[in-house]
């Protein structure tokens, strides 16, 4: 699967540096949480979807953190504060997690499409993205996707790249599959496997034949997941409930003192693959 840089780059580039504060990030996302925050009282409608960015936000803090812990554990076995066995558990703990986080969000994102749909009443057991994945591809698609809307279908099915992602979290969370790590300075390697079969085939951000470097590998899945937050932001702020006396920006700002490390990991991916 080739990388599209420019799609992590154009994340990267939302950051507005200040030198006296650290980093503001003015994203489609955040401003678009802000109304909703603003606005919740206007209508159930609004208060729910509100709520389901929240928790969406609140699991996009989650990866950010599990990866700045990640590379806390690294820097610790690089200067043999941390011995290699408890440094390999720890590290296949934190990928198991950054899986099931990433898969999160994407069932938040769901739950608020549904809500704006064309037809909610049409499309409301399909509260997961893979089911409304599998809705819009099946043999009424076409009957579907007018009920759901164009836009919100061709947003659904834009993922090309979710499918791995999710295969791998299913397998891991469902399956019994297994997160391996191998110690190695300077690097955060894996492989998750299952039945003697690694799951895991991304030459762009391998380390070697077996192992994927975690740092190239996060780097891209959270940097497109970003860039497709910011594209689903701006769908959604077209198709919010009309009945909002007083619809306007609150404090349309993020801020982080230092950018987490995942950042600096796209950074990563953009110079060295």
């Amino acid at each position: 699967m080739p990388i599209d840089k420019e799609k992590l780059k154009a994340v990267l580039n939302t950051f507005v540096c200040n030198a006296e504060k650290g980093y503001d990030y003015p994203s489609e996302l955040v401003k678009l949480s802000s109304n909703l925050n603003q606005n919740r009282g206007f209508s159930p409608e609004l208060r729910a979807i509100y709520f389901h960015f929240k928790y969406l936000e609140y699991d996009i803090v989650r990866i950010e953190t599990v990866t700045n812990r990640l590379e806390w554990e690294r820097k610790l076995f690089d200067k043999d504060q941390l011995g290699r066995w408890d440094w390999e558990k720890y590290c296949e703990v934190d990928i198991d997690v950054f899986h099931v986080y990433m898969r999160s969000v994407f069932d938040y994102l769901a739950r608020v499409i549904v809500i704006i749909a064309e037809h909610p009443k049409l499309v409301k057991k399909h509260k997961s993205f893979t089911k409304l994945r599998n809705w819009l591809t099946n043999e009424k698609a076409e009957r579907n996707v007018k009920n759901l809307g164009t836009d919100l279908a061709d947003l659904v099915l834009s993922v090309k790249w979710y499918d791995d992602l999710k295969n791998v979290r299913d397998n891991i969370v469902h399956e019994g599959a297994d997160t391996n790590s191998i110690a190695e300075e300077g690097r955060i390697l894996f492989q998750v496997s299952k039945d003697a079969k690694y799951l895991i085939s991304f030459p762009e951000v391998q380390f070697n034949e077996n192992l994927i470097d975690f740092e190239l590998y996060a780097g891209v899945y959270f940097g497109y997941l970003i860039s497709f937050l910011e594209e689903a932001s701006k769908v959604i702020e077209k198709r919010l409930p009309s009945k909002k006396p007083s619809y306007k920006f609150g404090n349309p700002w993020k801020w982080y003192e230092e950018l987490p490390a995942v950042y600096t990991w796209m950074k990563k991916v953009i110079e060295q693959t």
